[in-house]
């Protein structure tokens, strides 16, 4: 294994480092929402939709900031604050767009909704990874 760093940090930002989903996202909520209003023909409807709609993707729109440190993880955005020690995750399973921190030493259908999900961002993959191994004493899944 490389030389691992005592901390990583960076920031994911999906709005702006996806410009092409960025903008086929907007002008889909777009006509979505116009399609609201002509269904209902009322401004509050489109408003109560939109804070909907723009609050579920709020992982999207919003900038997260990933901080690993030697003892904990640290994910921070606009109202929001995780805050994890590496004994809490027990393995990991990484994917093209990041790593699952699962609670689990093995498979089940609960990680996804307790486990927590790292964006590589602008490391490379080994790098997060190679980190995150040091971290988690467990072979990644394929």
């Amino acid at each position: 294994m490389a030389d691992v760093p005592t901390t990583l940090s960076w920031t994911v930002h999906p709005l702006i480092e996806n410009r092409r989903k960025s903008v086929l996202l907007g002008l889909f909520l777009i006509l979505l929402l116009f399609g609201i209003y002509w269904s209902f023909q009322s401004i509050y409807v489109v408003l109560l939709s939109a804070i909907f709609l723009l609050g579920s993707l709020y992982k999207y729109f919003l900038p997260f900031h990933h901080q690993c440190e030697a003892d904990r993880l640290i994910i921070r955005s606009c109202c929001y604050k995780l805050e994890r020690s590496w004994e809490t995750f027990r393995s990991f399973y990484v994917d093209a767009n990041g790593v699952l921190l699962s609670p689990f030493a093995r498979p089940t259908r609960l990680e996804n909704f307790r486990g927590v999900y790292v964006r590589f961002g602008k490391h490379t993959p080994e790098e997060v990874v190679n980190f995150i191994t040091s971290k988690i004493k467990s072979e990644p899944s394929p």
